[in-house]
C-alpha cells in the first residue's frame, strides 16, 4: 500500500486530483455564461457535466502513464483505454441529449419558473390600527410588483391575507397555494421610527433565504418599501426592466409624504362605509397635490367616484368631471399602470357609455398585469351586462383561476352563468360566494335569485330571511327590488307587493329623483311606457346605470311579457341610441 502512494506522489498524479475539478468547474461556469445570455440550449451544462465526469479516468490514466516518472511513450492498452472512456462518455452523453427534451430558457429564467411566492400582510406589532394602512399597504404593493414578473407565481392578495387571518400553519401554506417561499414582516412604531423586520423563506424547510431589519421615519415608508424591493430582487436574481427599475412597489413618486398620503388613502377607499371612503379621497387628493406627477393617486380616485357616481351616493356634475379627468391623468402619467387603464374602463363604462372604449382598456389593464384578478372580473362584469356571454364567462373563469376567494371573481362567475341562463351554474356559484364571504349582503341575495330561478323556493326563500336578519331590512332600494324579483319568480305575491310598495313610496319621496330601479319594477308589472319613459330620462341625462337597461329585458328572468317591448318603436329606438355591442 505504502508503494501505491510512493508511485502516486512520485508520478504526481496529485495534480490531475486538483486540475481536473478546477478546469471543469471553469468549464461548467463558461458554458452557463453562454446559456444564459445567448439563450442556448440548457442541456448543454448537463452534457457538460458527463463529460468532465466521463474523461476525468482519462486524466488519471494519462498522468499516471507519463508524471514525471512515468514512461514517456503509448502502449496500446493505454490508447485503448482512452478509446473505451472517451466513446462510453460520448454514448452517455448522447443518451442524456435524446432522452431530455429540448429547451432554450436561460437557466435563470428557469429557476425562476419554480418560484411560487406568498406575500403575507405584515404584523402590526405597534398595536396602533392606524398604522393598518401600511402594513396591509406593504405586503400589497409587493404582491403587485412581484406580480410583473412573468416568471414567478404569486399568490392573489385576497388568498393571502384570509390565510394570515386564519392562523394556520406553513404546511397549509404550501398546501393549499403551491407556494414555494413567503414574504412575511413585522412593523412596529418606536418614537418617530417604523422598525420593520422582513424575512423571504423557503417553505420546504423554514430556512431564511433573506432577512433584515430596517428603521425609518414614520415619513418615509417609500424608503423602507425600496429597501425590501431591492432585498428581494438580489435574493431572487431578478433581472429588472427599464420600467421596473422604478418598480410599482415604489409607487412611481420620490415624495415620501405623498407616497404615505397615497398608501392611506388607499387603504380607506377599500372601505364598505361612505365616510371612510370620502377621507380616503382625500388622502389620495392631497398626495396629488404633493406631487402632480404621481400617477397611483388619480387611479384609485377614477375608480372610486366612479363606483360612488354608479350606486348613486354622488350625483355632482363637478365630481363626474372630476373622475373622468382623474382617469385620463392616471393612464397619461402611467400608462403601464394596470389600475389606471382599468380606472378609465370603469369611468367610460358609467360616464361616456363608449364601449368600444372600454373593452380597449381593460384588454390593456389584463395585459400589463396578467397576475391580478381585478381587470378579468370587471371586465366579466361589463361582458355580461352587454350580453357577450362567451367572453365574460371566460374572463370570470380567469378571475377565479389568478384568486380563488376573491369575492368579486366569485360573483363574476355567478352572476354571468345567471344572466346566461344557466341558473343551476349560478346557484353552485353563488353558494361558494356566500360560504366564503357570508358578511357579503349582497352574496345573499343573487343567491336567493338564482335558487329562484332554477325552482328551489323553498331555499330562496331560507337566503331572503338570512339577508333581512344581516341587514335588519335596512337595503338600499336596489337591494330590495332583486328580492322582488326573487319573490315574483316563486310567486310569492304578497312578499313580492310588498316589496314593490316599499320601492315607490321611497320614489314617492324623492319624484323628482332618476331611480333605475323601477325600469325593472315596471318592467315586471307589465307597465312598459312607464319603464321607457324612465329610460329615455336616463338616455337623456346620461345616467351611470344605463348600461344596465338590456338584462331587464330577457325574457328568460322571470318575465315573459319582456318579449312585447322589443317591439316597441321608442324602445328600438333607445337600443339604436346606446348602440350596446353584438351580444352572443
Amino acid at each position: 500500500m505504502g508503494g501505491l502512494i510512493e508511485q502516486f506522489r512520485e508520478r504526481r498524479v496529485w495534480r490531475v486530483l486538483i486540475a481536473w475539478p478546477s478546469m471543469a468547474f471553469v468549464l461548467l461556469q463558461a458554458i452557463e455564461f453562454f446559456i444564459n445570455n445567448y439563450d442556448l440550449d440548457t442541456r448543454f451544462l448537463t452534457a457538460g457535466m458527463i463529460v468532465a465526469v466521463g474523461l476525468f479516468p482519462v486524466g488519471i490514466v494519462w498522468n499516471w502513464r507519463h508524471g514525471e516518472a512515468g514512461r514517456q511513450r503509448f502502449s496500446r492498452v493505454e490508447v485503448s483505454s482512452y478509446v473505451v472512456f472517451g466513446v462510453a462518455t460520448l454514448m452517455a452523453a448522447a443518451w442524456y441529449w435524446r432522452v431530455t427534451p429540448a429547451t432554450v430558457e436561460p437557466l435563470a429564467r428557469q429557476t425562476l419558473a419554480t418560484r411560487s411566492i406568498v406575500v403575507l400582510p405584515f404584523e402590526n406589532a405597534s398595536g396602533n390600527e392606524e398604522l393598518r394602512y401600511l402594513t396591509d399597504g406593504i405586503a400589497e404593493n409587493l404582491i403587485n410588483w412581484l406580480s410583473g414578473f412573468p416568471d414567478i407565481r404569486v399568490v392573489a392578495r385576497t388568498a393571502s391575507f384570509r390565510f394570515a387571518e386564519s392562523g394556520a400553519g406553513i404546511e397549509k401554506l404550501q398546501q393549499e397555494f403551491g407556494a414555494d417561499s413567503a414574504i412575511r414582516g413585522r412593523l412596529e412604531l418606536v418614537g418617530d421610527n417604523l422598525v420593520v423586520s422582513a424575512s423571504l423563506t423557503s417553505l420546504h424547510d423554514e430556512s431564511q433565504l433573506w432577512g433584515e431589519k430596517l428603521v425609518r421615519p414614520l415619513d418615509e415608508v417609500i424608503y423602507l418599501e425600496r429597501s425590501i424591493v431591492a432585498a428581494i430582487k438580489d435574493s431572487l436574481q431578478l433581472q429588472l426592466s427599464d420600467k421596473q427599475q422604478n418598480p410599482a412597489a415604489s409607487g412611481r413618486t420620490d415624495n415620501p409624504e405623498a407616497y404615505r398620503r397615497y398608501l392611506r388613502g388607499h387603504h380607506l377607499i377599500q372601505a364598505t362605509n361612505v365616510e371612510s371612503i370620502e377621507q380616503g379621497i382625500d388622502e389620495l387628493r392631497e398626495a396629488i397635490r404633493l406631487d402632480p406627477k404621481f400617477g397611483q393617486p388619480y387611479a384609485d380616485i377614477a375608480d372610486a367616484l366612479s363606483q360612488m357616481i354608479f350606486y348613486g351616493i354622488y350625483d355632482d356634475p363637478a365630481l363626474m368631471g372630476e373622475a373622468r379627468n382623474a382617469a385620463y391623468s392616471a393612464v397619461a402619467l402611467a400608462p403601464e399602470l394596470p389600475e389606471a387603464q382599468t380606472a378609465l374602463a370603469t369611468m367610460h363604462q358609467y360616464l361616456t357609455f363608449d364601449w368600444q372604449a372600454v373593452e380597449d382598456a381593460y384588454e390593456a389593464a389584463i395585459a400589463m398585469g396578467p397576475q391580478s384578478s381585478a381587470p378579468y372580473h370587471r371586465y366579466a362584469d361589463f361582458l355580461w351586462v352587454t350580453l357577450q356571454f362567451n367572453k365574460a364567462r371566460e374572463m370570470a373563469r380567469r378571475a377565479i383561476e389568478i384568486d380563488p376567494l376573491d369575492g368579486s371573481s366569485m360573483h363574476a362567475v355567478g352572476v354571468v352563468e345567471m344572466f346566461a341562463g344557466n341558473f343551476q351554474a349560478a346557484v353552485e356559484a353563488f353558494a361558494e360566494w356566500n360560504r366564503f364571504h357570508p358578511n357579503s349582503r349582497w352574496s345573499y341575495v343573487k343567491y336567493a335569485l338564482a335558487l329562484s330561478l332554477n325552482g328551489q323556493c323553498d331555499e330562496s326563500a331560507d337566503q331572503i330571511e338570512a339577508v333581512e336578519q344581516l341587514t335588519g331590512g335596512r337595503m338600499s332600494n336596489l337591494m330590495h327590488s332583486w328580492i322582488a324579483w326573487a319573490h315574483r319568480v316563486c310567486g310569492r305575491d304578497a312578499q313580492y307587493v310588498a316589496k314593490r310598495d316599499h320601492i315607490l313610496a321611497s320614489h314617492a319621496e324623492h319624484p323628482d329623483r332618476i331611480d333605475p330601479v323601477l325600469v325593472g319594477i315596471y318592467t315586471t308589472e307589465g307597465e312598459f311606457d312607464k319603464a321607457i319613459d324612465i329610460l329615455e330620462i336616463m338616455v337623456d341625462q346620461r345616467h351611470p346605470t344605463i348600461m344596465f337597461t338590456q338584462i331587464n329585458f330577457l325574457d328568460y328572468m322571470g318575465n315573459p311579457g319582456v318579449a312585447e317591448i322589443h317591439n316597441n318603436p321608442r324602445f328600438k329606438k333607445l337600443m339604436q341610441e346606446l348602440d350596446f355591442p353584438a351580444p352572443d
